[in-house]
C-alpha cells in the first residue's frame, strides 16, 4: 500500500518542479513559489467515483468538495448551520407563489484548464451547465444513489428521470426540456417546485448536485470519475487514484474569501484574523489513503500528517476527562497538539436484508436480532464511551430525534433475544444457518466490531460470519442484494431528519439508498406526509409512527451517533470542525513550524 512521503525538502522541490510547469500558476505570487504550504489529511477508504452526480458517500465527499462547487454551501464558522451562496452572487429570491425560486451566479467563475476545452483553456460557468447538471444528477441510469434528495420537489423533473431510465444507459436526454427548469440569461435562472419546501435549498449544497461541464462529460466518458474538472478550491493535474497519496494543487482563479464573521468566541480563538484572504490558504493538499490506525497515528506523531481522526486506542493514551465532563489531551501532548470533539450528525445501524430467504420473511427473527445486540457494549468497549445510544434513526443533535419524539429502540434483552428465536422456529438457535455480516472496511478496528457483534449474537444461539470488502465492492453487494446483515452508517447530507427516514422509502430500494428493500406502505404514507412538513407536533407524530415501524419490522438495527474526536498539530491555524462541508480550504500551515516539527 502507498503511503504519503513526509513533507521534506524533496516534497517541496517536487511541488516547486509542478509550479514551474504552471499547474497551479503560482509564478505571480514569489513568496508562495519559494515557501509552498502544503496540508496532509489522510484518507481512510477508497473512493468508488468522484464524478458527482454517480458518487456519494462520505469517502466520496471528501474529495468531491476539494474540487467542485455547489449553488449553496454552509458557512464555515457559524452555528447553527447557516446555508450560504457558493456559486451564486447572492441568495436565491423565491416568488409570492412560495414555488419559483430565481437564482444569479457569480461572475466571472471559471472552470479549471483542461485538455477537455478547446485549446485546454477553462471558460465561465453558465446558466447552461447549472441546467445541464441538474438534469444530469436526475438521470436514473447516471445517479442511483441521491435522487431522492430532489426527488418530487421540481416540476416535471421526476417526469425526466423516468424517461431516462426507459430510454437507457446509452441515451443522452438533457437537451430535453423539463418545465422547473428555465435559463433567463447565460446567469440567471429559475427553478419551479412542485411544493412548498423548506429542505430544497439544502439539496443544491450536496456535492452530487455540483456543477459540472457537458465537455469533460464527453471528452472523458468512463474516466470522468476519475478526472475532475470543476470550479472548486483545489484542482488535480492527473487522474486520480484510488490507492496511494492524492495531491491536489490550490485553483488560482477560485473565487471565495476566508469569512468575517463567526459564532461567539471564534475571534478570541483567532478564527477570524484571515478574514477577507483569498482561499484556499494552501497550496498543495495531500490526501494520503492510510485504512489502518496504526500507521496513521505513527505518522501524526511525526508531523507526517496535519489533522486526523482519533482513533480508540489513541484517545485512552492521550486524553483525559475533565471535572466538568470534558476532554482535554495530557499536559505533554497539549503544547503540541489540539484536540476537538463534536456531535457526529451520524446514525450507525446494522443493515438486515429483507430480500434475503432466512431473513427477510421471519420479523421474529429480525426482531431476535435486534434483542440480541448491546449498543451499549459497542459504545463502551469500541468508542471508549465516545457515542451515544440512538432510540431512532435521527441523530442526537438534529431536528426530530428522540428527545421530540419520544422515540424507544427495542432494548437489549438476551432473554427476550433467546423467546423470539424459538417463536421464530429456531429455538437456541438450532436449524439456523450461519449468518454474514458484511463490513465496508477491512482494517483492524473493523475486526474488532465484527468480533463484539459475534459474541452478542452467539450469546442468544447465532452463529455468524464476517464478510470484510473494500467501499467500491461493499456497495455493489448493497445494491444486488448480496448481503443478511451488514455494518453501515449514515451522515446528515443537510440538518433534517428527512434524510434518516428516507433510507427505508419504499420508493428508495435498490438501486438506491433503501438497501434493506423495506417496502411498508404505512410507512411510506407516513414519510410522504411529514417530508415538506414544517418542523413541529404534526410532523413529530409521523415520525413517532416511521420510528415505531421499525422497531416492529426491524430492517435495520439502530445502534448509536458517534462523537467524532480528532486531532490536529498546533502549526494548523482556523482549525473549526464543520460536518456539513469540507474544512480544508479554509485551513494554514505555518510551514516554519512543521518543519521544525517534522521527527
Amino acid at each position: 500500500m502507498a503511503i504519503a512521503a513526509p513533507v521534506s525538502r524533496r516534497a517541496l522541490r517536487a511541488l516547486a518542479r509542478v509550479t514551474l510547469a504552471g499547474a497551479c500558476a503560482l509564478a505571480s505570487h514569489a513568496a508562495r513559489a519559494q515557501a509552498p504550504s502544503v496540508l496532509t489529511v489522510p484518507r481512510l477508504a477508497q473512493f468508488e467515483s468522484l464524478d458527482p452526480q454517480r458518487g456519494f458517500g462520505q469517502t466520496e465527499d471528501q474529495v468531491l468538495r476539494q474540487v467542485y462547487s455547489t449553488l449553496m454551501t454552509y458557512a464555515y464558522l457559524e452555528r447553527p448551520f447557516k446555508l450560504e451562496p457558493d456559486l451564486l452572487a447572492a441568495m436565491p429570491t423565491l416568488a409570492a407563489d412560495k414555488l419559483t425560486w430565481t437564482f444569479k451566479l457569480r461572475q466571472g467563475v471559471r472552470f479549471i484548464d483542461n485538455p477537455c476545452f478547446p485549446g485546454g483553456k477553462g471558460r465561465e460557468l453558465t446558466s447552461d451547465d447549472v441546467l445541464y447538471s441538474l438534469k444530469r444528477y436526475a438521470d436514473g441510469n447516471v445517479n442511483s444513489k441521491s435522487w431522492f434528495a430532489l426527488q418530487g420537489m421540481v416540476v416535471g423533473l421526476d417526469d425526466f428521470h423516468a424517461a431516462t431510465l426507459k430510454a437507457g444507459p446509452a441515451a443522452d436526454l438533457t437537451a430535453r426540456d423539463v418545465a422547473g427548469l428555465r435559463k433567463v440569461d447565460a446567469s440567471t435562472f429559475t427553478i419551479r417546485l412542485t411544493h412548498e419546501n423548506a429542505l430544497f435549498l439544502h439539496a443544491l449544497a450536496m456535492a452530487p448536485t455540483a456543477i459540472v461541464p457537458r465537455e469533460a462529460v464527453q471528452f472523458y466518458k468512463d474516466r470522468f470519475q476519475v478526472n475532475p474538472v470543476g470550479t472548486g478550491p483545489f484542482m488535480a493535474t492527473q487522474a486520480l487514484a484510488r490507492q496511494g497519496t492524492m495531491r491536489l494543487v490550490r485553483n488560482p482563479n477560485y473565487y471565495r474569501t476566508y469569512p468575517g464573521v463567526g459564532a461567539p468566541g471564534d475571534a478570541g480563538k483567532g478564527l477570524l484574523k484571515d478574514a477577507g484572504k483569498r482561499l484556499p490558504l494552501v497550496d498543495l493538499l495531500e490526501m494520503p489513503l492510510i485504512e489502518e490506525d496504526p500507521p496513521a497515528a505513527l505518522k501524526f506523531l511525526r508531523g507526517e500528517l496535519d489533522w486526523r481522526p482519533m482513533d480508540r486506542a489513541w484517545f485512552m493514551k492521550m486524553v483525559m476527562r475533565n471535572a466538568d465532563g470534558s476532554f482535554r489531551l495530557r499536559d505533554e501532548d497539549a503544547a503540541k497538539f489540539s484536540i476537538y470533539g463534536v456531535p457526529g450528525l451520524e446514525t450507525e445501524y446494522l443493515l438486515l436484508n429483507l430480500r434475503d430467504p432466512v431473513i427477510g420473511g421471519n420479523r421474529l427473527l429480525r426482531q431476535a436480532l435486534a434483542a440480541a445486540v448491546d449498543p451499549q457494549a459497542v459504545i463502551d468497549k469500541l468508542w471508549n464511551g465516545r457515542s451515544r445510544r440512538l432510540q431512532s434513526l435521527v441523530p442526537y443533535d438534529l431536528p426530530g430525534n428522540e428527545r421530540e419524539t419520544g422515540a424507544v429502540a427495542r432494548p437489549h434483552d438476551v432473554a427476550a433475544a433467546r423467546r423470539l428465536l424459538a417463536q421464530a422456529g429456531y429455538p437456541e438457535g438450532k436449524g439456523l444457518p450461519v449468518l454474514t455480516i458484511s463490513f465496508f472496511q477491512t482494517n483492524a478496528a473493523t475486526h474488532d466490531e465484527y468480533d463484539l457483534l459475534k459474541s452478542q449474537f452467539a450469546a442468544v444461539g447465532v452463529q455468524v460470519r464476517g464478510v470484510f470488502m473494500d467501499q467500491p465492492t461493499f456497495t455493489r453487494a448493497m445494491e444486488n442484494g448480496n448481503y443478511q446483515l451488514a455494518s453501515y452508517g449514515w451522515e446528515a447530507d443537510y440538518p433534517d431528519p428527512e434524510d434518516f427516514y428516507q433510507l427505508l422509502y419504499g420508493r428508495n430500494v435498490p438501486p438506491g439508498n433503501n438497501w434493506t428493500g423495506f417496502a411498508n406502505p404505512a410507512y411510506d404514507r407516513a414519510y410522504e406526509a411529514s417530508r415538506f412538513m414544517a418542523n413541529g407536533p404534526e410532523r413529530l407524530a409521523q415520525l413517532r409512527a416511521m420510528n415505531a415501524l421499525v422497531q416492529d419490522e426491524v430492517p435495520m438495527i439502530v445502534l448509536y451517533d458517534p462523537l467524532k474526536f480528532g486531532i490536529v498539530q498546533n502549526w494548523v491555524g482556523n482549525f473549526k470542525r464543520n460536518l456539513m462541508l469540507q474544512e480544508t480550504m479554509f485551513l494554514s500551515v505555518d510551514m516554519a513550524r512543521k518543519s521544525k516539527g517534522l521527527r
